[in-house]
């Protein structure tokens, strides 16, 4: 089984979102706000494409305990609390993403749709910017962004331990793309909080497409944690 790195699609896509939002601080709006549309489009494509390659590897594992449950019954186990970890932040980032939508639109808007799904192409206000700070950042900084810190940060210590040194290149993967230490920032001296410049004053399309990618981290990480666990089968 592969490593669950960065395909060529998914650095790109990544590339185009660093690239819209320094064109959302240069103003160029309406431009950018529809192509955040389409990158949040290939980002939800990229977290099925994880999502159906994580389901074969537990019908593996469970395979693997079927036949042999003293061989690999614990490592079945272990792959599972992953899971449980894993889902645990991906699900949390997809409410964040609908309470934003429903604040914005009430909570007959056309891009809520069943199973906690959204549908960016149906979002309307794509440039509201006030209701994802309110939601994600807070007036007094303690909006949910850091409750999504918070949980990031467990699960990547939780997945580090898992590897157990056993999987430097692993290892170092999750650490980059689970990534929350304060920024440097740019204007002033010293750093910035993870919550504000990770978040502050996007409109409601790009703080979606945001999330997005930290989903798209999560699974990732998911992948990477798996192969390993796999590996300790065989």
């Amino acid at each position: 089984m592969s490593k669950g790195k960065e395909t060529p699609r998914q650095k790109m896509i990544g590339m185009m979102y660093l690239i819209l939002t320094a064109m959302l601080a240069l103003n160029v709006s309406k431009e950018a706000v529809e192509a955040f549309k389409r990158v949040d489009k290939g980002l939800t494509k990229t977290i099925a494409n994880y999502i159906k390659k994580n389901d074969i590897t537990y019908a593996a594992f469970d395979a693997a305990a079927a036949e042999n449950p003293e061989k690999a019954g614990a490592w079945k186990t272990k792959a599972y609390d992953v899971k449980t970890r894993a889902d645990e932040v991906y699900n949390y980032c997809q409410d964040l993403k609908v309470e934003i939508v429903t604040k914005a639109e009430g909570k007959d808007s056309e891009a809520l749709l069943p199973d906690n799904q959204i549908d960016i192409s149906k979002v309307k206000r794509i440039d509201e910017n006030n209701i994802p700070s309110e939601v994600l950042i807070g007036s007094n900084l303690t909006g949910k962004g850091n409750d999504l810190k918070a949980l990031m940060e467990d699960y990547r210590s939780f997945l580090v331990e898992t590897l157990d040194g056993k999987d430097l290149s692993a290892e170092k993967s999750i650490l980059d793309i689970l990534n929350t230490d304060d920024p440097k920032n740019l204007e002033k001296t010293g750093k910035e909080d993870w919550v504000t410049a990770t978040f502050q004053t996007l409109p409601l399309v790009a703080a979606i497409t945001m999330l997005s990618k930290i989903q798209v981290d999560v699974r990732n990480a998911e992948t990477d944690v798996l192969n390993f666990l796999y590996t300790q089968i065989e």
